[in-house]
C-alpha cells in the first residue's frame, strides 16, 4: 500500500487557489486526490491560530495572562507544514481530532507554555509530531550540499515513505518539500508565494517516516490493494469493522487479501476483503498480521490550472495502457482545449479518454484558451460535400464557410451553387484555389484562372492559395515562398485581398509566413487527432483549421472545422474600402505604380494635364510641401496625393528634377551606367526608357531626345 509522497502532491493541491506552480514531476508513482473538505494553506498570520500569538514574543492571550520566551514564532511554519502532509496521508491526532494547523498548534501549546515547541523553535519537534499523530515517526536531521540530490533519493526510495520539511533562512523558517521537478524542488509554503527551494537558503531536512498503518484512506486503497497475511495463525474474519463483530472465516499464514476499503475500531485497522473484515494493524504498531505486497503503479493526476472541476488522480499499472479521464474541468470565460504536461502549453497533448500507455507517472494541465480569442466558428468545403443545407448550417451556430473554387485541374462542380446559398444564408464567404504549380509561370496561370472564376462575386473573407503537394515541398529553399508571393500580389493587383492557406508545418518548414503580409493574411491547419479544438494558433495567423473530421448540422459527410482569431470580415471590408477610395491613374495614362513611385509623364507637363490622367480627383506638392496650381509644372520629386494614398512622381526623362529633359540627364544616366554615379529612387524610375532596367540604351535615347533625334515620349 505505498503511498508515495500523497502528502506532497496534496500540499500543492491546497495551495493552487492561492500560488502559481510550475511544471511537477512527482518523484513517488502514486498520488491522490485531497480529501474532502481539507483546508488551504494557514499563514503564519491566519487569526484561526486564535490565542496562539505567531511571531510575538512576550505575548498577551485573551485572558490576559502575559506570556514570554514561549512564541510559536519559530513554530508556525513548522506546524503548518506538518499538517499539510499529515492532513494529506489522512491521519488524525491521537485523539481522532482532524488535522489543521489550529488544532495541531493548541496539541502543542499546554497550559500556556509550549510543551513541545518553546522559544528556541523546533528544538523538539522529533517527540512533538511521534506523540501527537501517532503514524509520523522522526527520522533523522540531514544537512547536504545538494538538497534536490538528496530529496530525490529520498523519494525514490522504494521500500520506505518519508515526508520532508526544509528548514531555511538559517532555520528561522520550514517549508514542506513537495516533489522534485527539472533540478528544482518544488514547496508548500505556509508563509510565504514562493513554489521552489532554489528560492530560499537551505539549512537541513527535516526528514520523517510514514507508518502505513496509520493511513486512512477511505474506500479506495491505490497503488497496492494486495496484503499478504504473516501471521503463522492466520487472521480471523469478522462480519464487520471491530471486535463485536461476528467470525465468519479465517485467512491462512500467506495467503494474499484484496483490501478495498479500511475503517478503525477497537484499536486496530480493519480491511474489508471478499469474505469480510479482517483486523490487519494495531494502530499502535505492536502488532502486525499482514504486509503490503507492492504493486508496481503510475499515477495519473491533473491539474484545472485556475479552473475547477479537475478530474480525480488515475492509477495505471505497469504494462497495461489506461484510458485518461473523461471529466472536463470548467474556467468561466474560457475554453478547455485539453491536457499538456506542460503548465504554460499553449496547445493540448492529451485529450480527455485519450490511451496513455507508457509506464512513468504523468503530471497533466489544463490548457485553457479565453473565449475572448475566439472571433467565430467556420467550415470550409468543397464538392465532396456534396449537397448542402447551407440554413441548417447557419443555424448551427457556423458563421463563415470557404469555399473551394476549383484547381489547377479545373472548377469546383459545386462553387456557384454553394456561394449563392451560403449567401443566402447569411454566412460571410471566402474562398480558395488548390494549386499544383511548380513554376512562374504555372502559378501566375492559376491566379488568373481563379481571378476568372471569382468574377462578379463579393466575399466578406479573404481568398486563399492552397500549397501542400508533395512536388511543392521538394522546390528549392525560398522557391515556393516567392511563388505563392507571385499568387498572391497578381490576386491583389486584380482587387482582391488574398492569403495563403498551408499546415502548420509546412509554414515551418517550406514557406515564410512573414513574407504575405501579417497574419491576418494567414490560414493554418494542424489537426488534432480527437477532432478538437486542442491548439491555440492565435499568435500565428488568423484562420485556424483544426479539425477535418468535423460534423455539422446539413452536411451529410465529415466536414474541415476552423476557428478565426480576428474580426476578419471588418479587415476585409477596410481593405476593399481603402481600393474604392483610392485614386488610380487611367488605364491609358501611360503610368505605372512602383510601390512608392509613380512613374511615366511627360517633362514639363503641368498638374493639370496630369489631373486628367487620373479616374479622381489627386493633389500635387512640390518638395517643400506646398500645393501646386493647375497652371504648375509637375518636376520628377514632387509628390502626387491619390486618395489615401501618396506616391513621388518620377517624370519620365527628368531625372534632376527641374521639369526639363536635358544634357544634365542624360550624364546623370551615362555616369550611372558607368557606376560612377548613384541615383535617387525617383530618378531611377525616370530614367527607365527602354526596359525594367536602367541601361546604356536609356542613356543614348534619353541624349538622342535632348538633340531632337529621336523623343522618349513615341
Amino acid at each position: 500500500m505505498k503511498k508515495r509522497i500523497l502528502a506532497c502532491f496534496l500540499s500543492v493541491m491546497l495551495l493552487l487557489a492561492a500560488l502559481p506552480f510550475s511544471a511537477l514531476a512527482y518523484g513517488h508513482s502514486d498520488t491522490t486526490p485531497l480529501p474532502a473538505g481539507a483546508y488551504k494553506s494557514w499563514k503564519q498570520t491566519d487569526p484561526r491560530w486564535n490565542d496562539l500569538k505567531i511571531g510575538v514574543d512576550p505575548w498577551t492571550d485573551s485572558a490576559g495572562v502575559r506570556h514570554e520566551n514561549e512564541t510559536m514564532g519559530h513554530a508556525g511554519c513548522l506546524i503548518s507544514s506538518m499538517a499539510i502532509l499529515a492532513r494529506g496521508y489522512g491521519l488524525t491526532m491521537k485523539d481522532g481530532t482532524d488535522i489543521d494547523p489550529g488544532t495541531l498548534g493548541k496539541a502543542m501549546y499546554d497550559g500556556g507554555s509550549c510543551q513541545y515547541l518553546n522559544y528556541k523553535g523546533a528544538s523538539k519537534y522529533e517527540t512533538a509530531f511521534n506523540a501527537l499523530i501517532p503514524g509520523v515517526a522522526f527520522h533523522k536531521v540531514l544537512f547536504p550540499s545538494n538538497p534536490v540530490s538528496t530529496i530525490r533519493t529520498l523519494l525514490s526510495d522504494p521500500e520506505k515513505e518519508y515526508i520532508i520539511i526544509a528548514a531555511v533562512n538559517n532555520g528561522g523558517h520550514y517549508v514542506a518539500v513537495d516533489c522534485v521537478v527539472d533540478g528544482d524542488v518544488a514547496i508548500c509554503d505556509p508563509g510565504y508565494p514562493k513554489t521552489l527551494l532554489s528560492q530560499y537558503k537551505v539549512t537541513c531536512l527535516l526528514v520523517y517516516t510514514v507508518d502505513e498503518a496509520y493511513v486512512d484512506t477511505g474506500t479506495e486503497i491505490p497503488g497496492a490493494p494486495i496484503w499478504q497475511v504473516t501471521e503463522k495463525d492466520g487472521i480471523k474474519i469478522r462480519s464487520g469493522p471491530g471486535l463485536s463483530h461476528d467470525r465468519v472465516g479465517a485467512y491462512k499464514q500467506n495467503q494474499e487479501i484484496e483490501v478495498t476499503e479500511t475503517k478503525e475500531a477497537d484499536g486496530y485497522l480493519w480491511g474489508k476483503t471478499e469474505k469480510g473484515w479482517c483486523a490487519l494493524r494495531s494502530l499502535d504498531g505492536s502488532s502486525v498480521f499482514c504486509v503490503c505486497l507492492t504493486v508496481t503503479q503510475y499515477s495519473i493526476t491533473y491539474h484545472a490550472t485556475g479552473g475547477t472541476g479537475a478530474p480525480n488522480a488515475q492509477y495505471k499499472n505497469a504494462g497495461e495502457p489506461i484510458n485518461l479521464s473523461e471529466t472536463v474541468p470548467q474556467k468561466e470565460g474560457h475554453l478547455f482545449l485539453g491536457w499538456s504536461a506542460d503548465p504554460s502549453a499553449l496547445s493540448a497533448t492529451y485529450a480527455p479518454g485519450a490511451v496513455y500507455g507508457v509506464d512513468e507517472p504523468l503530471v497533466l494541465y489544463a490548457v485553457w484558451m479565453a473565449e475572448a480569442e475566439i472571433f467565430s466558428y467556420g467550415i470550409d468545403v468543397s464538392s465532396y460535400q456534396k449537397a448542402v443545407d447551407w440554413q441548417a448550417v447557419a443555424d448551427s451556430g457556423v458563421s463563415f464557410v470557404i469555399l473551394r473554387a476549383g484547381t489547377s485541374k479545373g472548377k469546383d462542380p459545386m462553387f456557384e451553387e454553394n456561394y449563392v446559398a451560403a449567401k443566402e444564408a447569411g454566412l460571410s464567404v471566402g474562398s480558395y484555389f488548390f494549386t499544383y504549380a511548380l513554376t512562374e509561370e504555372e502559378m501566375l496561370a492559376d491566379a488568373a484562372l481563379f481571378e476568372e472564376w471569382l468574377e462578379g462575386k463579393t466575399f466578406e473573407l479573404p481568398v486563399y492559395v492552397d500549397i501542400e503537394t508533395e512536388e511543392q515541398s521538394k522546390l528549392p529553399a525560398g522557391e515556393l515562398t516567392r511563388l505563392a508571393q507571385l499568387f498572391q500580389g497578381y490576386m491583389t493587383d486584380a482587387g482582391y485581398f488574398c492569403g495563403v492557406y498551408a499546415s502548420y508545418n509546412w509554414f515551418g518548414r517550406y514557406l515564410d509566413g512573414e513574407a504575405f503580409g501579417g497574419k491576418e493574411y494567414l490560414w493554418m491547419a494542424k489537426w488534432s487527432l480527437s477532432g478538437t479544438l486542442s491548439q491555440n494558433l492565435s499568435n500565428d495567423c488568423a484562420l485556424y483549421q483544426y479539425s477535418e473530421t468535423g460534423t455539422v448540422p446539413g452536411i451529410s459527410v465529415t466536414v474541415d472545422l476552423n476557428v478565426c482569431y480576428m474580426d476578419l470580415p471588418a479587415i476585409v471590408a477596410a481593405y476593399y474600402e481603402s481600393l474604392e477610395t483610392q485614386v488610380l491613374p487611367l488605364p491609358d495614362s501611360g503610368l505605372t505604380i512602383y510601390e512608392e513611385i509613380l512613374a511615366g509623364g511627360r517633362a514639363g507637363m503641368t498638374a493639370g494635364e496630369w489631373q486628367a490622367l487620373f479616374d479622381g480627383e489627386v493633389t500635387f506638392t512640390d518638395g517643400m510641401g506646398n500645393a501646386l496650381t493647375a497652371d504648375d509644372t509637375v518636376c520628377t520629386g514632387y509628390t502626387v496625393i491619390c486618395g489615401d494614398k501618396t506616391y513621388t512622381v518620377a517624370v519620365k526623362g527628368d531625372l534632376d528634377g527641374d521639369g526639363k529633359v536635358n544634357a544634365l540627364d542624360y550624364a546623370m544616366v551615362k555616369r550611372y551606367v558607368l557606376g560612377a554615379y548613384r541615383l535617387t529612387r525617383e530618378a531611377y524610375y525616370a530614367a527607365l526608357i527602354t526596359g525594367d532596367t536602367v541601361t546604356a540604351l536609356d542613356y543614348a535615347r534619353i541624349k538622342r531626345h535632348v538633340l531632337n533625334l529621336q523623343s522618349i515620349y513615341e
